[in-house]
């Protein structure tokens, strides 16, 4: 039997990049707080609305192969959050995606104050295979 503690970390697809990190709610009407991990790859936050925040990436990257928000659950009120509208893939530019902050009825909302929010997004930069 192989020993699963020592199991090595395997990926599909060259020249991925995980990004993996932590923002904060700020309560009504404010922005969200990043998380150290993500002052590392995230330029700016823009609150564009009630529960609409506008991210920002440091870095250009050719395509963004999969991405989830996920706010944590401590109320036990059902709150959720999504990301669409990423926009600048294989440009220069740098990413741009729209985390949106529901209430569990699904009507935007803020989130509160110190709600902890996970995104996970998994990139390609450039480097790959050539895939759409």
């Amino acid at each position: 039997m192989s020993n699963r503690t020592r199991y090595p970390s395997q990926s599909y697809g060259a020249g991925r990049v995980y990004c993996e990190f932590e923002l904060l709610g700020g309560g009504a009407a404010a922005t969200l707080t990043m998380s150290t991990d993500a002052a590392n790859v995230v330029k700016s936050i823009t609150r564009s609305g009630t529960g609409v925040f506008v991210v920002t990436m440091k870095d250009a990257f050719n395509k963004c192969v999969y991405k989830s928000g996920d706010a944590d659950d401590t109320a036990n009120d059902g709150a959720y959050c999504t990301i669409g509208n990423l926009t600048n893939e294989g440009t220069s530019t740098p990413l741009v995606f729209t985390l949106y902050f529901r209430a569990a009825a699904g009507t935007a909302a803020d989130p509160a104050a110190a709600r902890r929010i996970g995104v996970t997004l998994v990139l390609r930069d450039g480097s790959g295979w050539g895939q759409t």
